[in-house]
């Protein structure tokens, strides 16, 4: 991946921001170099593509998504801990504006996406739900959560939820995905 200099990062960010508010076929160069004052060159000397630009920035949420954990597990916080921070995430997300999580966000024109962004995508997924697996096995083992399907399913069904909620929060508002949340929590026997 191409070092990430100011300029580097500052596009990432602002794809990053494009894609999880239009998704993938929803924004341009055009849209990311007006917001830095550039041109669409400078973009395409980072990244060719466009599909080289989302694949990358797909790659980088898999980084900081492993860097996230890293720090969890070193400050041994709890199971009920990390998904909290999984749902502080989401809520933070959606208070700036972005209405579809990292990895839904190329779920819509997904059969149509280049081969390296479905890779990362599903990769990206598969980061996710592997971790949230861990998170609710070990709060099964430790008490803190209490469901009867498999944790794989269960994993499945939370960022199916959060997916889903964040989509119609967009429509009928941020209480739709805090009602989502505490669903969540009840279908883990969480009470606070």
């Amino acid at each position: 991946m191409t070092e990430l200099n100011p300029t580097n990062q500052q596009i990432l960010h602002y794809a990053g921001h494009f894609l999880q508010c239009r998704g993938y076929n929803g924004f341009s160069y055009k849209d990311i170099s007006q917001k830095l004052g550039i041109k669409n060159a400078s973009i395409h000397h980072y990244y060719p593509k466009k599909e080289d630009l989302v694949a990358a920035l797909l790659e980088e949420r898999r980084k900081n998504l492993a860097i996230s954990i890293a720090q969890m597990m070193e400050s041994k916080k709890s199971a009920r801990e990390q998904l909290q921070y999984y749902f502080d995430y989401a809520l933070q997300e959606f208070d700036e504006g972005k209405c579809i999580c990292p990895p839904g966000s190329v779920i819509i024109d997904f059969q149509e996406l280049p081969e390296k962004v479905k890779n990362q995508d599903i990769l990206l997924l598969d980061d996710i739900l592997e971790w949230l697996a861990n998170v609710l096995q070990n709060g099964l083992e430790q008490g803190e959560f209490k469901f009867l399907d498999t944790v794989e399913s269960h994993s499945e069904m939370i960022v199916e939820t959060l997916m889903g909620a964040r989509l119609l929060s967009s429509i009928k508002g941020r209480k739709t995905l805090v009602r989502s949340i505490f669903s969540i929590k009840l279908g883990l026997g969480w009470r606070d």
